[in-house]
């Protein structure tokens, strides 16, 4: 709606979990955790890289809804 010259406003209770459930602790961290098993990782491992991807996900849905023109609160 933005594109369209309307203001629209995002309330997002936790800043880390823009992105909603699937990125946050659904779908992605999921598949993830599944990948890192399957590649032997260690238990540190696989939740370090879970939590590089879901907060990489995060951080660009973020620029993503400020870069068209949402306000975050």
């Amino acid at each position: 709606m933005s594109s369209l010259g309307k203001k629209v406003a995002l309330i997002e209770k936790d800043s880390t979990m823009y992105g909603g459930t699937c990125i946050n602790i659904g779908c992605i961290p999921t598949k993830t955790l599944i990948h890192a098993a399957e590649e032997n990782l260690t238990f540190a491992q696989a939740m370090e890289l879970k939590e590089t991807v879901v907060t990489r996900l995060r951080g660009k849905n973020k620029a993503a809804l400020e870069g068209a023109g949402v306000d975050l609160y």
